[in-house]
């Protein structure tokens, strides 16, 4: 039993509706939505860090540490000691476990070791007219020996879960179990109200470098399929949303599944608009067609 099972079984304990667990991040029900909204929570937006205790709701906003959700959940002051002590014990319990466990080497995921990579070259900057700025400022580095591409797979509380090394025609992953349809690259960063949604990372970076105004914030859900939790998180964070899928059959067709599936937005869902057939995303268009672009949205009808 891990660190992170630990805690997932004191929050149960506590009342807290725990949904889905992925690494150190526990995802659940919102335990204080209704000290700020006034009424329970309908949604899984709310997400807790067991290494740090750090924990966010994106749906109402709250945030803060373990200790500090403690004292919202309950009235004992002894109950703040009595979770350490479940913890420290449960880590004692697990270090004293007699059965042995194979030692496998394994890259560690972190920021430490993600910084080796170097700068995105200045070609590829070009290549793709990508800010260097915005690029650094969204953690997109190079790969040197196998010229590619990489892109961190964020949690939606900052936590680094991995990443993907692109370049055309191949794509890997480290560590390979990491599943990218429990985020959306950008929404630890994002600060809109309204979400333009991407299939690729490196069109939120080419909006960015584009755009410089606070209401609408890219993301990218890695590709043309958008799973139930990204749907979630999509719906917890914005209260509009533009969709803009690439240009293609599999960019329409989730388009129109979207329109139908996704809950409603206080802002309404809207797609962006292609004009122009031999462009297939945001990465072809020069600075003058995104910005047009995106006056042009059209309010989705199905």
């Amino acid at each position: 039993m891990s660190h992170t099972d630990d805690l997932t079984e004191v929050l149960i304990g506590l009342g807290v509706e725990v949904h889905k667990v992925h690494g150190d991040e526990i995802n659940g029900r919102c335990p204080v939505h209704h000290l700020a909204k006034g009424r329970e929570s309908t949604r899984y937006s709310w997400y807790l860090n067991s290494d740090s205790g750090l924990w966010y709701c994106f749906s109402c906003g709250g945030r803060g540490n373990l200790s500090h959700l403690i004292s919202l959940l309950t009235n004992d002051p002894s109950a703040l000691w009595s979770v350490q002590s479940h913890l420290i014990h449960s880590g004692i319990r697990r270090l004293t476990e007699v059965e042995q466990e194979v030692s496998v080497y394994r890259e560690p995921v972190d920021w430490v070791h993600y910084a080796k990579f170097a700068p995105l070259p200045d070609k590829v900057l070009s290549l793709r007219r990508l800010d260097r700025d915005t690029t650094t400022r969204y953690g997109i580095r190079w790969d040197t020996d196998n010229k590619a591409t990489v892109i961190p797979i964020v949690s939606p509380l900052g936590e680094l879960w991995g990443w993907q090394l692109k370049k055309h025609g191949w794509v890997r992953k480290q560590p390979e179990g990491v599943h990218k349809g429990d985020t959306l690259f950008g929404v630890e960063r994002a600060f809109g109200s309204v979400g333009l949604l991407l299939e690729s990372p490196l069109d939120v970076v080419r909006f960015h470098s584009v755009y410089g105004g606070d209401e609408v914030s890219a993301v990218a859900s890695f590709g043309a399929n958008v799973s139930e939790t990204q749907a979630r998180l999509l719906a917890d964070r914005f209260d509009g949303l533009i969709i803009a899928f690439d240009n293609d059959h599999a960019g329409s067709m989730e388009t129109s599944r979207l329109a139908r599936a996704l809950p409603s937005f206080r802002k309404r869902v809207k797609f962006w608009r292609y004009t122009d057939s031999d462009i297939k995303d945001l990465g072809d268009m020069n600075d003058f067609q995104i910005m047009d672009g995106l006056d042009k949205v059209s309010v989705i009808r199905v």
